[in-house]
C-alpha cells in the first residue's frame, strides 16, 4: 500500500491548480510540463525514461494501479515524493477522461521533441521520415504519431501551426508515441525550407496532394529515399509547400469515394516510406 501519501481533500490546493492549469496550453509551454491519464501511458512514460513530476492517484484506487507505482519507485522512475494522492472530487476536477482509471501523471517535455527556430535545418539524410503541415485536429495528430511511431517512422518534422503535440487529445490519440517518436517542430513559413534542405540532401519529398500528374502511391516509381507531406484537413498543403516539393502523390481510391481523413492519408503515406526504405 503506498500509505506514505496524505490525501489531499481541497480542490483549492496550490498543486492541483497548478495541475489543472495544463489543460492550457500556454501553462504547459511556460512550465514545460504536460498532464495525460491511465496507467498504459504512465507505465510506458515510466519505460521510456520521461521525467515524471507527479503521479496524481485517485484516493480509493490499488491493485495494478497501486502496483505499477510501486514498481516505479523501486526501479527509481518516480520519487517517492512525487506521489500525489487525492480524494475523487478533487481528482475528479483534474481529469479529463470521462472513465478515468485513477491515476493522472504530470510530466516534462521529453527530449524526443524538438523546437527549432527556423534559423538553422537539420538534415534527416538517413531516417525514415514523414512532414505535416498546419494539422490542426488533436486527434488526427496524435494518430499519426501512433502511426509513425508503429509503422516503422523514425522522425515525425512538423509545423508549429499543428495542434500542440502535449494536448491531452493529442497525447490520448497517440498511445504512447509521444514518448518514443522524434518529433521535430518548425515555424510554419519555414516548412518549404526544410523539405528543399532534404532534397538537397539527397531526399525525394512528395506532395500528398492531388494535381495533374500526381504519381499514385503503391506504384513504382518512388525511390529508397522517398518520403512525404501531409497538409491540414480541410485545405490540404500550402501552394509555397506543394512548389518546395520533387512532386505530387495520390492514393488510388474507388470512384466517387470521398478524400481520405488526413490521418487515414498519413498511414498510408507512411507505409508506402518504410516499404521503400526496405526495397532490396
Amino acid at each position: 500500500m503506498l500509505n506514505f501519501c496524505e490525501v489531499v481533500t481541497s480542490r483549492q490546493n496550490p498543486t492541483v491548480k497548478r495541475i489543472c492549469s495544463l489543460a492550457e496550453k500556454k501553462k504547459r509551454h511556460a512550465e514545460g510540463l504536460f498532464r495525460f491519464d491511465g496507467i498504459k501511458l504512465f507505465r510506458e512514460a515510466a519505460q521510456c525514461g520521461i521525467c515524471i513530476e507527479y503521479a496524481v492517484i485517485r484516493e480509493d484506487v490499488s491493485g495494478e494501479i497501486e502496483a505499477c507505482v510501486a514498481d516505479a519507485i523501486k526501479c527509481g522512475k518516480l520519487a517517492k515524493n512525487a506521489i500525489f494522492r487525492v480524494s475523487e472530487s478533487v481528482f475528479e476536477k483534474i481529469s479529463e477522461e470521462r472513465s478515468p482509471e485513477g491515476i493522472i501523471t504530470v510530466a516534462r517535455f521529453p527530449e524526443n521533441v524538438v523546437r527549432h527556430d527556423g534559423e538553422s535545418i537539420k538534415l534527416y539524410t538517413k531516417e525514415k521520415i514523414l512532414l505535416a503541415e498546419s494539422i490542426r485536429d488533436a486527434g488526427n495528430l496524435g494518430t499519426v504519431i501512433r502511426s509513425c511511431a508503429a509503422l516503422g517512422i523514425e522522425r515525425l518534422i512538423i509545423s508549429d501551426d499543428c495542434a500542440d503535440v502535449y494536448n491531452p487529445k493529442t497525447i490520448r490519440a497517440a498511445m504512447g508515441g509521444i514518448f518514443r517518436l522524434s518529433i521535430d517542430i518548425y515555424p510554419t513559413e519555414k516548412m518549404a525550407d526544410v523539405i528543399r534542405a532534404q532534397r538537397e540532401g539527397g531526399k525525394s519529398v512528395y506532395a500528398a496532394a492531388l494535381k495533374e500528374g500526381a504519381m499514385k502511391i503503391g506504384e513504382d516509381g518512388f525511390s529508397k529515399d522517398a518520403c512525404f507531406v501531409i497538409g491540414n484537413e480541410g485545405h490540404g498543403l500550402s501552394d509555397g509547400v506543394i512548389d518546395a516539393c520533387d512532386a505530387c502523390a495520390i492514393i488510388p481510391m474507388s470512384e466517387g469515394s470521398e478524400s481520405l481523413n488526413a490521418a487515414a492519408a498519413a498511414a498510408i503515406c507512411i507505409w508506402e516510406t518504410v516499404r521503400m526504405a526496405e526495397k532490396q
